[in-house]
Protein backbone atom coordinates (compact mmCIF):
# COMPACT_ATOMS: atom_id res chain seq x y z
CA UNK A 1 0.00 0.00 0.00
CA UNK A 2 1.32 3.69 -0.57
CA UNK A 3 1.99 5.86 1.91
CA UNK A 4 2.03 9.62 1.72
CA UNK A 5 3.42 12.19 3.73
CA UNK A 6 1.33 15.35 4.71
CA UNK A 7 2.29 18.64 6.57
CA UNK A 8 1.86 16.93 10.02
CA UNK A 9 3.86 14.07 9.03
CA UNK A 10 6.73 16.84 7.69
CA UNK A 11 6.51 18.63 11.27
CA UNK A 12 7.07 15.72 13.44
CA UNK A 13 10.05 14.46 11.15
CA UNK A 14 11.78 17.87 11.48
CA UNK A 15 12.59 18.13 14.93
CA UNK A 16 15.28 15.03 14.87
CA UNK A 17 16.58 16.26 11.72
CA UNK A 18 17.35 19.89 12.71
CA UNK A 19 21.13 20.63 13.29
CA UNK A 20 22.53 21.91 16.65
CA UNK A 21 23.23 25.25 15.51
CA UNK A 22 19.38 26.43 14.19
CA UNK A 23 17.43 28.91 15.25
CA UNK A 24 14.58 26.96 17.67
CA UNK A 25 11.86 25.51 16.18
CA UNK A 26 8.25 26.71 16.99
CA UNK A 27 5.93 23.99 18.84
CA UNK A 28 4.53 21.28 16.77
CA UNK A 29 1.12 22.92 16.70
CA UNK A 30 2.76 25.87 15.61
CA UNK A 31 4.83 24.04 13.08
CA UNK A 32 2.26 22.35 11.52
CA UNK A 33 0.17 25.40 11.03
CA UNK A 34 2.89 26.66 9.28
CA UNK A 35 3.45 23.92 6.89
CA UNK A 36 0.03 23.44 6.29
CA UNK A 37 -0.46 26.81 5.21
CA UNK A 38 2.36 26.93 2.79
CA UNK A 39 1.38 23.50 1.36
CA UNK A 40 -2.14 24.45 0.86
CA UNK A 41 -1.00 27.80 -1.07
CA UNK A 42 1.48 25.48 -3.25
CA UNK A 43 -2.05 23.93 -4.21
CA UNK A 44 -3.50 27.43 -5.60
CA UNK A 45 -2.89 29.50 -9.03
CA UNK A 46 -2.52 33.71 -9.02
CA UNK A 47 -3.74 34.56 -12.19
CA UNK A 48 -3.40 31.06 -14.03
CA UNK A 49 0.74 31.48 -12.62
CA UNK A 50 1.65 28.41 -10.18
CA UNK A 51 2.00 29.54 -6.44
CA UNK A 52 5.89 29.43 -6.19
CA UNK A 53 8.21 31.41 -3.41
CA UNK A 54 9.80 31.99 -0.25
CA UNK A 55 9.47 32.09 3.17
CA UNK A 56 11.30 32.60 6.39
CA UNK A 57 10.04 31.72 9.64
CA UNK A 58 12.11 34.23 11.36
CA UNK A 59 11.52 37.27 14.42
CA UNK A 60 11.11 40.54 13.14
CA UNK A 61 13.39 42.06 16.24
CA UNK A 62 16.51 39.42 15.06
CA UNK A 63 16.51 40.68 11.22
CA UNK A 64 15.75 44.20 12.29
CA UNK A 65 18.45 44.60 15.25
CA UNK A 66 20.86 47.46 14.71
CA UNK A 67 23.63 45.03 15.53
CA UNK A 68 22.58 42.18 13.24
CA UNK A 69 22.04 44.51 10.21
CA UNK A 70 24.31 43.30 6.77
CA UNK A 71 24.75 44.95 3.76
CA UNK A 72 24.34 41.58 2.59
CA UNK A 73 20.19 41.67 3.26
CA UNK A 74 17.69 44.24 3.35
CA UNK A 75 14.38 44.33 5.20
CA UNK A 76 10.98 45.30 4.02
CA UNK A 77 8.80 45.82 6.83
CA UNK A 78 4.82 46.36 6.29
CA UNK A 79 3.07 48.78 7.59
CA UNK A 80 0.47 46.36 9.11
CA UNK A 81 1.24 42.56 9.63
CA UNK A 82 -0.46 40.70 7.42
CA UNK A 83 -2.66 36.91 8.53
CA UNK A 84 -0.67 34.08 8.17
CA UNK A 85 -3.42 32.83 5.32
CA UNK A 86 -2.81 30.91 1.87
CA UNK A 87 -4.79 33.07 -0.09
CA UNK A 88 -2.43 35.92 1.35
CA UNK A 89 1.02 33.67 0.31
CA UNK A 90 -1.28 33.49 -3.35
CA UNK A 91 -1.65 37.36 -3.59
CA UNK A 92 1.95 37.71 -2.42
CA UNK A 93 4.24 35.11 -4.34
CA UNK A 94 5.14 36.85 -7.26
CA UNK A 95 7.56 38.86 -5.03
CA UNK A 96 9.00 36.09 -3.99
CA UNK A 97 9.81 33.80 -6.95
CA UNK A 98 13.06 35.08 -7.21
CA UNK A 99 15.89 33.42 -5.04
CA UNK A 100 17.17 35.56 -2.52
CA UNK A 101 13.73 37.43 -2.14
CA UNK A 102 11.75 36.02 1.27
CA UNK A 103 8.33 36.88 3.04
CA UNK A 104 9.67 37.35 6.43
CA UNK A 105 7.16 35.33 8.94
CA UNK A 106 7.01 35.26 12.84
CA UNK A 107 4.80 34.16 15.78
CA UNK A 108 3.04 36.71 17.69
CA UNK A 109 1.19 36.78 21.07
CA UNK A 110 -2.31 37.06 20.64
CA UNK A 111 -2.16 36.66 16.93
CA UNK A 112 -0.57 33.81 15.41
CA UNK A 113 1.47 33.37 12.56
CA UNK A 114 1.77 36.83 10.66
CA UNK A 115 3.82 37.59 7.50
CA UNK A 116 5.41 40.86 8.59
CA UNK A 117 7.55 42.04 5.80
CA UNK A 118 10.12 40.88 3.03
CA UNK A 119 13.85 39.82 3.14
CA UNK A 120 16.09 40.11 0.36
CA UNK A 121 19.61 39.14 0.01
CA UNK A 122 22.27 39.28 -2.49
CA UNK A 123 23.16 35.63 -2.36
CA UNK A 124 21.95 33.89 -5.39
CA UNK A 125 20.38 30.41 -3.23
CA UNK A 126 21.17 26.75 -4.92
CA UNK A 127 19.54 24.78 -2.72
CA UNK A 128 22.86 22.16 -2.87
CA UNK A 129 24.28 21.63 0.58
CA UNK A 130 25.77 24.99 1.53
CA UNK A 131 26.10 26.21 5.10
CA UNK A 132 23.72 28.71 6.90
CA UNK A 133 25.98 32.16 6.89
CA UNK A 134 24.64 34.52 9.21
CA UNK A 135 25.31 37.36 7.00
CA UNK A 136 22.96 36.56 4.87
CA UNK A 137 20.41 34.83 6.72
CA UNK A 138 19.91 33.39 10.29
CA UNK A 139 20.08 29.53 10.93
CA UNK A 140 16.08 29.42 10.42
CA UNK A 141 13.22 27.93 9.34
CA UNK A 142 12.77 28.74 5.19
CA UNK A 143 10.85 27.16 3.42
CA UNK A 144 10.90 26.50 -0.36
CA UNK A 145 7.43 26.16 -2.09
CA UNK A 146 8.31 24.60 -5.69
CA UNK A 147 5.60 23.39 -6.71
CA UNK A 148 1.83 21.78 -5.74
CA UNK A 149 2.47 20.29 -3.01
CA UNK A 150 6.34 20.66 -3.13
CA UNK A 151 8.28 21.83 -0.05
CA UNK A 152 11.59 22.26 0.88
CA UNK A 153 12.80 23.12 4.40
CA UNK A 154 16.20 24.43 4.99
CA UNK A 155 18.19 25.77 8.20
CA UNK A 156 19.36 28.98 6.69
CA UNK A 157 20.55 28.16 3.45
CA UNK A 158 21.08 24.26 4.97
CA UNK A 159 18.67 21.68 3.19
CA UNK A 160 17.09 19.53 5.84
CA UNK A 161 14.34 17.76 4.32
CA UNK A 162 11.95 18.07 1.15
CA UNK A 163 8.71 16.97 0.32
CA UNK A 164 8.09 16.03 -2.87
CA UNK A 165 4.88 14.14 -4.63
CA UNK A 166 4.27 13.49 -1.28
CA UNK A 167 7.43 11.56 -0.39
CA UNK A 168 9.39 12.85 2.04
CA UNK A 169 13.53 12.98 1.94
CA UNK A 170 15.72 13.69 4.40
CA UNK A 171 18.81 15.52 2.76
CA UNK A 172 21.27 16.44 5.34
CA UNK A 173 22.64 12.78 6.84
CA UNK A 174 23.82 10.36 3.74
CA UNK A 175 26.39 8.02 6.63
CA UNK A 176 28.63 6.54 4.32
CA UNK A 177 29.80 2.52 5.69
CA UNK A 178 33.21 2.91 6.19
CA UNK A 179 34.18 -0.94 4.52
CA UNK A 180 32.25 0.54 0.80
CA UNK A 181 35.43 2.41 -0.13
CA UNK A 182 37.92 1.06 2.15
CA UNK A 183 41.20 0.69 -0.38
CA UNK A 184 39.62 2.13 -3.24
CA UNK A 185 40.30 5.34 -3.60
CA UNK A 186 44.04 4.45 -4.14
CA UNK A 187 44.83 6.11 -7.24
CA UNK A 188 43.63 9.62 -5.63
CA UNK A 189 47.18 11.42 -4.68
CA UNK A 190 44.86 14.05 -2.66
CA UNK A 191 43.96 10.70 -0.60
CA UNK A 192 47.27 10.34 0.04
CA UNK A 193 48.55 13.42 1.69
CA UNK A 194 50.97 13.11 4.49
CA UNK A 195 49.51 14.30 7.37
CA UNK A 196 46.45 12.56 9.20
CA UNK A 197 44.35 15.78 9.50
CA UNK A 198 44.76 16.49 5.94
CA UNK A 199 44.02 12.73 5.02
CA UNK A 200 40.60 13.00 6.90
CA UNK A 201 39.96 16.47 4.68
CA UNK A 202 40.46 15.14 1.70
CA UNK A 203 38.16 12.05 2.48
CA UNK A 204 35.84 14.58 3.68
CA UNK A 205 35.62 16.56 0.62
CA UNK A 206 34.69 13.38 -1.52
CA UNK A 207 31.91 12.34 0.94
CA UNK A 208 30.87 16.08 0.85
CA UNK A 209 30.77 15.61 -3.04
CA UNK A 210 28.69 12.58 -3.04
CA UNK A 211 26.34 13.73 -0.93
CA UNK A 212 26.05 16.49 -3.09
CA UNK A 213 25.00 14.39 -6.36
CA UNK A 214 22.83 12.12 -3.99
CA UNK A 215 20.96 15.35 -2.83
CA UNK A 216 21.02 16.84 -5.99
CA UNK A 217 19.54 13.27 -7.81
CA UNK A 218 16.90 12.58 -4.80
CA UNK A 219 15.71 16.83 -5.43
CA UNK A 220 15.14 16.00 -9.25
CA UNK A 221 12.91 13.15 -8.26
CA UNK A 222 14.49 10.17 -11.34
CA UNK A 223 16.45 8.20 -9.58
CA UNK A 224 19.95 6.87 -10.65
CA UNK A 225 23.38 4.63 -10.61
CA UNK A 226 26.77 5.37 -10.18
CA UNK A 227 29.49 3.12 -11.27
CA UNK A 228 33.06 3.27 -9.98
CA UNK A 229 35.63 1.28 -11.70
CA UNK A 230 39.25 0.10 -11.67
CA UNK A 231 40.99 2.60 -14.19
CA UNK A 232 43.00 -0.38 -15.48
CA UNK A 233 39.79 -2.79 -15.93
CA UNK A 234 37.89 -0.07 -18.18
CA UNK A 235 38.94 -1.35 -21.49
CA UNK A 236 37.89 -4.36 -20.53
CA UNK A 237 34.94 -3.30 -19.23
CA UNK A 238 34.05 -0.54 -21.29
CA UNK A 239 32.60 -1.24 -25.25
CA UNK A 240 30.50 -3.33 -27.19
CA UNK A 241 32.07 -6.72 -25.72
CA UNK A 242 32.27 -5.50 -22.50
CA UNK A 243 29.73 -5.23 -18.97
CA UNK A 244 29.26 -1.54 -19.68
CA UNK A 245 27.92 -0.59 -23.02
CA UNK A 246 27.73 3.25 -22.91
CA UNK A 247 24.97 5.04 -25.21
CA UNK A 248 27.51 8.37 -24.68
CA UNK A 249 30.95 7.61 -24.32
CA UNK A 250 33.75 10.17 -23.26
CA UNK A 251 37.10 10.00 -24.59
CA UNK A 252 40.16 11.14 -22.12
CA UNK A 253 39.55 14.50 -20.81
CA UNK A 254 39.85 17.47 -18.49
CA UNK A 255 36.49 17.00 -16.12
CA UNK A 256 38.45 14.17 -14.15
CA UNK A 257 42.09 15.52 -13.87
CA UNK A 258 39.68 18.94 -13.05
CA UNK A 259 38.48 17.53 -9.92
CA UNK A 260 41.68 15.71 -8.99
CA UNK A 261 43.56 18.89 -9.31
CA UNK A 262 40.40 20.60 -7.10
CA UNK A 263 40.96 18.59 -4.62
CA UNK A 264 44.56 18.66 -4.22
CA UNK A 265 44.62 22.54 -4.00
CA UNK A 266 41.69 22.77 -1.77
CA UNK A 267 43.71 20.75 0.93
CA UNK A 268 46.70 22.26 0.06
CA UNK A 269 45.20 25.50 0.46
CA UNK A 270 43.70 24.50 4.06
CA UNK A 271 47.14 23.18 4.94
CA UNK A 272 48.08 27.19 4.63
CA UNK A 273 45.94 27.93 6.56
CA UNK A 274 46.10 25.88 9.30
CA UNK A 275 42.85 24.22 9.15
CA UNK A 276 42.85 20.56 10.88
CA UNK A 277 39.19 19.66 10.71
CA UNK A 278 35.94 19.18 8.46
CA UNK A 279 34.23 22.36 10.74
CA UNK A 280 36.96 24.97 10.18
CA UNK A 281 37.54 23.63 6.58
CA UNK A 282 33.57 24.30 6.22
CA UNK A 283 33.72 27.82 8.18
CA UNK A 284 36.71 29.47 6.55
CA UNK A 285 35.99 32.42 4.76
CA UNK A 286 38.99 32.61 2.55
CA UNK A 287 38.17 33.35 -0.72
CA UNK A 288 40.27 31.25 -2.78
CA UNK A 289 39.32 28.31 -0.47
CA UNK A 290 35.21 29.28 -1.12
CA UNK A 291 36.12 29.50 -5.03
CA UNK A 292 37.74 25.92 -5.05
CA UNK A 293 34.89 25.05 -2.96
CA UNK A 294 32.50 26.27 -5.40
CA UNK A 295 33.99 24.27 -8.21
CA UNK A 296 34.11 21.10 -6.38
CA UNK A 297 29.97 21.43 -5.92
CA UNK A 298 29.62 22.30 -9.81
CA UNK A 299 31.58 19.00 -10.70
CA UNK A 300 29.35 17.13 -8.33
CA UNK A 301 26.04 18.67 -9.95
CA UNK A 302 27.41 17.69 -13.63
CA UNK A 303 27.80 14.76 -12.22
CA UNK A 304 24.19 14.37 -10.80
CA UNK A 305 23.07 16.06 -14.67
CA UNK A 306 24.57 12.82 -16.17
CA UNK A 307 22.56 10.67 -14.07
CA UNK A 308 19.42 11.57 -14.94
CA UNK A 309 20.17 10.16 -18.39
CA UNK A 310 18.48 6.91 -18.63
CA UNK A 311 21.38 4.05 -17.57
CA UNK A 312 24.32 4.50 -15.05
CA UNK A 313 27.38 6.63 -14.77
CA UNK A 314 30.44 4.83 -15.03
CA UNK A 315 33.52 7.11 -13.35
CA UNK A 316 36.98 5.16 -12.89
CA UNK A 317 39.21 6.02 -9.71
CA UNK A 318 40.45 8.31 -10.29
CA UNK A 319 36.64 10.75 -10.59
CA UNK A 320 37.30 11.00 -14.69
CA UNK A 321 33.90 10.38 -16.58
CA UNK A 322 33.98 7.06 -18.55
CA UNK A 323 30.26 7.48 -20.53
CA UNK A 324 26.78 7.73 -19.07
CA UNK A 325 23.48 6.48 -20.51
CA UNK A 326 25.35 3.16 -19.99
CA UNK A 327 23.41 -0.50 -20.30
CA UNK A 328 24.56 -3.40 -17.77
CA UNK A 329 25.52 -6.74 -19.66
CA UNK A 330 26.50 -8.49 -16.44
CA UNK A 331 25.32 -11.95 -15.94
CA UNK A 332 23.00 -13.23 -13.74
CA UNK A 333 23.20 -13.86 -9.97
CA UNK A 334 24.45 -17.31 -9.34
CA UNK A 335 22.40 -17.19 -6.21
CA UNK A 336 19.16 -15.09 -4.99
CA UNK A 337 20.92 -14.54 -1.87
CA UNK A 338 21.93 -10.92 -1.03
CA UNK A 339 23.26 -9.53 1.69
CA UNK A 340 22.12 -6.31 3.99
CA UNK A 341 24.58 -5.14 6.16
CA UNK A 342 23.86 -3.86 9.33
CA UNK A 343 26.38 -1.86 10.39
CA UNK A 344 28.97 0.32 8.69
CA UNK A 345 31.93 -2.46 8.57
CA UNK A 346 29.59 -4.83 6.96
CA UNK A 347 30.51 -7.42 10.29
CA UNK A 348 26.75 -8.01 10.77
CA UNK A 349 24.94 -9.61 7.82
CA UNK A 350 21.40 -10.67 7.23
CA UNK A 351 20.55 -12.23 3.91
CA UNK A 352 17.79 -11.15 1.68
CA UNK A 353 16.59 -12.32 -2.03
CA UNK A 354 18.06 -9.99 -4.63
CA UNK A 355 14.76 -9.83 -6.91
CA UNK A 356 13.70 -7.82 -3.25
CA UNK A 357 14.81 -4.33 -4.99
CA UNK A 358 14.41 -2.78 -8.06
CA UNK A 359 15.46 -2.52 -11.91
CA UNK A 360 18.98 -0.90 -10.56
CA UNK A 361 19.38 -2.39 -7.64
CA UNK A 362 19.59 -6.12 -9.42
CA UNK A 363 22.27 -4.68 -11.77
CA UNK A 364 24.21 -3.22 -9.63
CA UNK A 365 24.45 -6.58 -7.81
CA UNK A 366 25.10 -8.14 -11.16
CA UNK A 367 27.70 -6.15 -11.68
CA UNK A 368 29.69 -6.30 -8.29
CA UNK A 369 29.14 -10.10 -8.77
CA UNK A 370 30.89 -10.07 -12.32
CA UNK A 371 33.53 -6.96 -11.07
CA UNK A 372 34.50 -7.62 -7.45
CA UNK A 373 36.14 -4.27 -7.49
CA UNK A 374 33.35 -2.29 -8.61
CA UNK A 375 31.51 -0.16 -6.49
CA UNK A 376 28.09 0.77 -6.85
CA UNK A 377 25.84 3.84 -5.38
CA UNK A 378 21.82 3.39 -6.42
CA UNK A 379 19.54 6.15 -5.75
CA UNK A 380 15.95 5.21 -5.66
CA UNK A 381 13.22 7.76 -7.18
CA UNK A 382 11.75 7.54 -3.64
CA UNK A 383 14.98 8.94 -2.50
CA UNK A 384 16.32 5.77 -0.64
CA UNK A 385 20.38 5.54 -1.00
CA UNK A 386 22.05 1.86 -1.41
CA UNK A 387 25.70 1.26 -1.75
CA UNK A 388 26.63 -2.04 -2.97
CA UNK A 389 29.91 -4.01 -3.18
CA UNK A 390 31.22 -7.64 -3.26
CA UNK A 391 32.68 -8.39 0.34
CA UNK A 392 34.37 -12.07 0.82
CA UNK A 393 32.22 -13.17 -2.31
CA UNK A 394 29.05 -11.95 -0.95
CA UNK A 395 27.61 -9.08 -2.72
CA UNK A 396 26.77 -6.51 0.13
CA UNK A 397 24.40 -3.61 0.86
CA UNK A 398 24.04 -0.42 2.87
CA UNK A 399 20.52 1.09 2.46
CA UNK A 400 19.43 4.59 3.68
CA UNK A 401 15.44 5.11 3.23
CA UNK A 402 14.13 8.43 2.42
CA UNK A 403 13.71 9.40 5.85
Amino acid sequence: MNSYAYPPDVAAALPPHWPPHGYPLPTQEVLTELLAVAYQASLLQEETRPVLGHLLLAPEHYLTDPSRRSARHQVLRFTHALPYRAQELRRLSPTVQRPGHLLAVEERAGQGLVIWGMVLTTRPWDYAHEPADPAYLPPALFLHLFGPGNLGLFCGAERVLVLQQGRLLALRDVQFPTAWVRGYFNEVPALQVGTPANLLLARALTRHMTRRLIAQVQAAGHGGMVLLVASDRVPQLVGEAGLLVPKYGVQANEVGTRYLALLEQAVARSLELGLDSWTAYRLSTDGLLQALHAELDHFADLLADLMAVDGALVLNKQFEVVGFGVELRAPALPTNCVYRALDPEATQLQAEAANSGGTRHRAAYRLCQAEPECLALVVSQDGGVKFVRQQASHIVFWEQPPV
